[in-house]
């Protein structure tokens, strides 16, 4: 089992380090293409960013702010004799 298992680490540190040494794996850089591709994603992302933070800001004014139903009934009480 032991002679097993050093055959198989063997044969599999040799493999990656003849895929290590092999050449060919340099890219030519991206494309126009690619390049449009990333801009396209980049204006979603805008598009659903904006519409977030003013939601976010609504939420996060609706939680620390002060209640508008709690301010209606005391100006009720307040302005009624």
């Amino acid at each position: 089992m032991k002679n097993t298992l050093r055959i198989i680490t063997l044969m599999a540190v040799l493999q990656a380090g003849t895929v290590f040494a092999a050449g060919g794996g340099e890219g030519g850089g991206i494309s126009l293409a690619g390049w449009i591709f990333i801009g396209f994603l980049a204006v979603i992302f805008a598009m659903q960013l904006i519409p977030s933070l003013f939601m976010f800001g609504s939420m996060m004014r609706a939680v620390f702010g002060k209640n508008q139903q709690d301010t209606a009934i005391n100006n009720g009480k307040v302005n009624n004799p």
